[in-house]
């Protein structure tokens, strides 16, 4: 089975990890015996990497990473949200696709991860084509409203004509069943990271100086930070030996300083800035809880690397945790509601031995685990050839 990956976003080398789920997937199915490649147009932003545009690099580049050979299209976007730089995006994704075709042969079936643009780009291969094609949504983009009208009427063709439909979340399942009307979407969660996976023994835990919750995401509003810090404030109050360590850097980081200085919390409050995995999963193994107050998740890598390690967890209702944080294993909590969350930091700390990290380390490698998705998603493409050979 030779399966060609196309990411709507895509890391654009060692360090990076935006779209690294992405990655992680297409290496889980080439070890799982699946044929693997990947094209992905990567296209900076101007507001986030304004210097890159004289030093970020353009035109195509090819690797083979972890067997997998791998076609970037380094590029701008110099007019973002417009129609303009999604002919762009998709111009560059020909050119890759007609390439890898000539190295590597024509793909059995194509993978592509969110609708606009990797699901446009997939459908209009498979109309040249004929190669069948399964889209995974991954974008928060639904629920924030911020899907555009001209954008529609692509992604509603290319929804129509994908052989299997799949979202990271049963909830997200439902937004987009509202969204894409009269089309069914079903559950496949994202694969927790090999990394994650690895042995590890809780029981032999460093114990820390004060009941430490851990937070690892991106400094930007959408992961709710300025919810987050006045919550552990307030739950500083009744446990003043509570710590909290934030992994990650974005917009924010200087306004959250600030509001940690405002707060007076800076003795029990760490920024350790940006991360990558291997110091994720290190803080993990030294933290005893985790904690994250977004506003809108389609799933949430960062809650099952957390559940690996066999941390209880606290996250809100914003979509993808719905799925899956449960009374087993952590505490749900209304978005933008500091008095809950503040609450649920006191309660789970004070119910702390309520939560076997061995049993939230087992229940999570069963769902999320690279044998269960992977054996999912396989399970998909086989359905897809077989239709397509009938």
């Amino acid at each position: 089975m030779h399966v060609l990956i196309i990411p709507s976003w895509y890391p654009s080398g060692p360090g990076d990890i935006n779209g690294i789920f992405f990655q992680q997937q297409a290496q889980a199915l080439q070890r799982a015996g699946v044929q693997v490649g990947v094209i992905a147009p990567v296209f900076r932003s101007m507001r986030g990497e304004p210097k890159s545009i004289f030093t970020g690099g353009y035109g195509v580049r090819s690797f083979v990473e972890a067997h997998i050979p791998t076609y970037l299209y380094k590029s701008m976007y110099f007019f973002p949200r417009t129609a303009i730089d999604r002919s762009r995006w998709l111009k560059a994704g020909w050119k890759l696709f007609r390439r890898y075709v000539r190295e590597h042969g024509r793909p059995d079936i194509i993978h592509a991860h969110s609708m606009n643009y990797g699901g446009i780009l997939a459908h209009e291969i498979h109309s040249e084509t004929g190669i069948p094609y399964v889209l995974t949504e991954h974008s928060s983009t639904y629920a924030r409203k911020l899907v555009r009208d001209w954008q529609r009427d692509a992604m509603m063709r290319s929804a129509k004509q994908c052989a299997a439909r799949i979202a990271v979340s049963r909830d997200f399942c439902r937004l987009l069943e509202s969204e894409y009307d009269g089309l069914d979407w079903q559950y496949i969660p994202n694969i927790l990271p090999a990394k994650f996976a690895e042995p590890f023994d809780a029981a032999n835990k460093p114990q820390n100086d004060g009941f430490t919750f851990c937070s690892v995401a991106h400094l930007n509003y959408n992961k709710g930070y300025d919810i987050l810090l006045p919550a552990f404030a307030e739950a500083l109050k009744k446990h003043p030996g509570l710590k909290l360590k934030i992994g990650g850097t974005g917009l924010a980081d200087a306004q959250l300083h600030e509001l940690t200085r405002k707060l007076g919390i800076g003795n029990s409050v760490t920024f350790l800035g940006k991360l990558q995995n291997e110091e994720v999963l290190a803080l993990m193994r030294q933290s005893d809880a985790f904690v994250l107050a977004s506003r809108h998740e389609t799933f949430g890598v960062v809650f099952i690397e957390a559940l690996s390690q066999g941390l209880p967890v606290i996250a809100t209702r914003c979509g993808g945790p719905n799925s899956t944080v449960t009374p087993e294993n952590g505490l749900l909590v209304p978005t933008e509601n500091i008095g809950a969350l503040a609450g649920a930091l006191v309660e789970l700390y004070e119910n702390r031995g309520r939560y076997d990290a061995a049993v939230l380390r087992e229940n999570c490698l069963n769902e999320y685990g690279e044998q269960s998705v992977i054996g999912q998603i396989k399970a998909q493409y086989r359905a897809v050839l077989n239709t397509a050979h009938n």
